[in-house]
């Protein structure tokens, strides 16, 4: 007896259900980023940890009420939104698809925060609570 052509063991995960032509799926990074997940219908958003990232998709933490074939809108790291489609959600974790793929070192990279223009920025007033407004004024009681 000749044993069935199947697959090699890393060309499927758990997460992927069998099909008659194995998948390649990107390399996963092992990350410590954030991503706020925003469903349609007027629920608020809401943040994850994200576990693994790839160009095509990521696997989160913290996923309750996240639903297979949902359409989500993904905010990862230092990425603008992307749109997302759910894949699989179970034991509090989730595995979500992007609609396009993205660059995963952009996604780690720092997010730049532009200095406020002087005209934006405060005059320093000094304190303006409690005791310390009259601390330097030699004439306070």
């Amino acid at each position: 007896m000749s044993k069935p052509d199947l697959p090699s063991a890393g060309a499927l995960s758990p997460d992927t259900p069998p099909t008659s032509e194995p998948t390649v799926r990107a390399p996963r990074h092992s990350v410590f980023l954030s991503a706020t997940v925003q469903r349609f219908g007027g629920t608020a958003p809401s943040k994850h940890r994200v576990r693994d990232l790839s160009t095509g998709g990521m696997r989160i933490d913290q996923a309750v009420g996240l639903r297979p074939g949902a359409t989500v809108l993904v905010t990862v790291g230092a990425l603008e939104a992307v749109g997302a489609t759910v894949v699989w959600a179970r034991d509090g974790a989730a595995g979500i698809e992007f609609a396009e793929p993205i660059d995963p070192d952009a996604a780690r990279a720092k997010a730049a925060v532009a200095p406020r223009p002087a005209s934006a920025r405060t005059p320093d007033a000094g304190a303006t609570a409690g005791w310390m407004p009259g601390l330097q004024n030699p004439y306070r009681r």
